[in-house]
């Protein structure tokens, strides 16, 4: 007797359930443009919808193409379609604007308060993830990990500068020029790898660089120093996807370990499981909530040099080496985060694909030296990282995910996409630590030393 096929479901719903929803949306899409945005977008539930129908619907798309769902063509859709369909008009550009600008920024142009749902997203995940991880395993590898991670970083900025002389790389109109060595670390190498976004790209772009070019606004070099790292964050993913089905099954994994000689990952004390209640997970957003507020209290006090959640991970870290909360209260923020990860994931790349110009992205990739910058520096932190991992005692495959492309700040997204596509998301909090510690040390370092070379 014949088994019968497993039902076909996209995150759970009948296909055919799934398909109202995508008419539902694109009628709605339609509407918009048609009748313009004012009476049919709601600042939280239009922008969720949309991504929630888009994200799930590309990442089964994705899943479902054999061969190339192994490299994470489910992630690489939500991020590539979306970000076409608004470019070819079909998710109206004004619409794309409002969930930017009051969804996923901080900020607006107009200096209002923007819900920044990404943020609120990648918060709830790195709490999960950490609180989540070993404890004995965190205590033992940082000391060696966040060293491996700034040597990994260092080595991959001087081989972009190497490649950016060789292919005589030119600046961005309107900066000024210290030769294409120079030009490459502090143009292409330093807005990869020195804090993401809002620290990296935001902080020299309102800061030094603008106080170095006064006769360019922010946003035209915001627009130049992120196309770099639109592409690392794209290719990143590619990059984890390969690799994993290169080396998953090979002596180099740890299969998801990352400790090289302890096989076993340390055994876990024996701490009672809390089952999983909805009140459970109100209080591990609660206790989220009240440490990301206390974050942003400290960085306030400390001047706001560094991001919030540089702060939270430190709180977080010490939470978890030194069982500052209950066991108990650590596994409701745990679960939390779990509820956030598994339900948002797909649906946040499919927001942040909304918010990629695909001008901007094709673009860059038409630039063969800043592709080829880019390419140089995902191969160089894989290889140096994977070269020396066992010197430092970590399974290579894990450490080239984590201390490798962590050392490339790609963003919470980024991460997240990384560790999805290579079947590795205990390891995430590792992959954030790399960046959210080593890219403050990168822009320091970098601030000081363009003051030195472009503005003494």
């Amino acid at each position: 007797m014949m088994k019968k096929d497993k039902q076909i479901k996209i995150f759970g719903f009948h296909p055919l359930m799934f398909l109202f929803f995508v008419v539902v949306c694109a009628l709605h899409l339609f509407a918009v443009k048609e009748w313009g945005i004012k009476k049919l977008y709601h600042p939280l539930l239009t922008p969720l919808f949309i991504i929630f129908v888009l994200g799930y619907g590309l990442n089964f798309i994705g899943d479902s193409v054999p061969y190339l769902n192994k490299i994470g063509l489910g992630f690489l859709l939500c991020i590539f379609v979306t970000s076409y369909l608004v470019y070819k008009g079909w998710i109206p550009q004004d619409l794309a604007d409002k969930c930017n600008e009051n969804f996923f920024s901080t900020k607006t142009p107009n200096n209002h308060l923007g819900s920044d749902f990404a943020n609120f997203f990648i918060t709830c995940v790195i709490a999960g993830s950490i609180l989540s991880v070993d404890r004995n395993l965190l205590k033992r590898s940082l000391s060696k990990f966040l060293p491996l991670t700034l040597i990994v970083c260092l080595v991959a900025i001087l081989s972009v500068g190497f490649v950016g002389f060789l292919f005589n790389y030119q600046k961005p109109e309107g900066f000024s020029t210290q030769g294409s060595f120079l030009d490459s670390i502090f143009y292409v190498a330093v807005p990869l790898t020195n804090g993401g976004t809002n620290l990296g790209i935001n902080g020299f772009a309102n800061g030094i660089y603008k106080d170095a070019f006064p006769q360019l606004d922010q946003k035209t070099i915001r627009t130049a120093i992120i196309v770099p790292l639109i592409m690392a964050r794209c290719l990143s993913i590619l990059f984890a996807g390969l690799m994993y089905v290169i080396f998953d099954k090979t002596k180099f994994s740890g299969k998801g370990k990352l400790e090289y000689k302890n096989n076993k990952l340390t055994p876990k004390p024996t701490e009672k499981k809390t089952p999983l209640e909805y009140k459970n997970i109100g209080m591990g957003l609660t206790m989220i909530f009240v440490l990301f507020s206390l974050s942003g209290l400290l960085n306030k006090l400390l001047w706001g040099y560094l991001e919030s959640l540089v702060y939270f991970i430190l709180f977080l870290i010490l939470i978890r080496v030194f069982n500052l909360l209950s066991q108990e209260n650590q596994s409701h923020i745990s679960q939390a985060g779990q509820v956030i990860s598994k339900n948002f994931t797909t649906p946040i790349l499919a927001g942040l694909g909304m918010t990629v110009k695909w001008q901007q992205l094709m673009g860059g990739i038409k630039q063969i030296p800043v592709l080829t910058m880019v390419l140089t520096a995902l191969l160089v932190v894989v290889l140096v990282s994977f070269v020396l991992a066992k010197a430092f005692g970590f399974y290579p495959f894990e450490t080239s995910l984590t201390a490798g492309l962590g050392a490339l700040s790609v963003g919470g997204t980024g991460h997240l996409g990384i560790m999805s596509i290579s079947k590795r998301e205990n390891l995430l909090p590792f992959i954030m630590i790399a960046t959210r510690i080593i890219g403050p040390i990168i822009y320091t370092l970098a601030y000081f030393l363009f003051n030195f070379f472009y503005m003494s």
